[in-house]
């Protein structure tokens, strides 16, 4: 069995996660992560023009957060923890609150809390999600059923809420629920380029992996 070490819980790391469980055999995925759960953190884009943006089986259950036919967003957090707790679903460790000390050509070294601590990971193929913010910095958040935000981008969500996205402070838009920042060109489209550019990531590890399950 290979063994893939995911680093990062961001949108296209759980999406090159599942990509993979897709398309390989005998395959076991962990994925590291120093945050202290999957989703329900830091809130990104979630606004879409068909949902699902990825494969049904990829979600779980989001209960009241499942977009509905009205929809135009989904509560991203909310969303990466459907992913994350598939991914659980699927025979994938996630390892939380865990910090990547050291990475050498077949193991890490990790720091962390729960039955890991302190210790080794090894690998046979490893993808690393982790990086900084980049792009022009967007300032939202959630605002409540029947406001609107006029000339600005946004989206419903199922539970009525309105989400928004400005690319200037946002102290000119009152009755905020929730506010947030994010680093990116296009709020439009940063879900389903995020699954899409962990779906890339994952497809040209893939080939690595069956070239060298072949070889064995």
């Amino acid at each position: 069995m290979r063994n893939v070490l995911i680093l990062g819980n961001t949108l296209d790391a759980l999406s090159a996660a599942h990509y993979i469980l897709d398309t390989c055999q005998n395959i076991k995925i962990q994925l590291v992560a120093e945050t202290a759960e999957i989703g329900l953190s830091v809130e990104a884009p979630g606004i879409f023009e068909k949902w699902p943006p990825c494969p049904t089986h990829w979600i779980s259950d989001m209960k009241s957060q499942t977009p509905t036919k009205e929809s135009t967003a989904v509560r991203r957090s909310w969303f990466e923890k459907a992913l994350g707790i598939q991914l659980s679903n699927r025979g994938c460790t996630i390892h939380l609150k865990t910090r990547t000390s050291a990475i050498s050509p077949d193991q890490i070294q990790v720091v962390g809390a729960g039955a890991i601590g302190m210790g080794t990971i090894h690998y046979d193929a490893i993808l690393d999600f982790r990086h900084e913010n980049i792009g022009p910095e967007w300032f939202g958040g959630t605002l409540s059923s029947g406001l609107e935000a006029p000339g600005e981008i946004s989206g419903v969500r199922s539970d009525g809420t309105t989400e928004v996205w400005i690319n200037e402070e946002g102290n000119r838009i009152k009755n905020w629920i929730q506010t947030a920042t994010w680093n990116g060109e296009d709020p439009r489209n940063a879900l389903v380029q995020d699954i899409e550019e962990g779906i890339f990531k994952a497809r040209t590890k893939v080939d690595t992996i069956i070239q060298s399950s072949d070889s064995r």
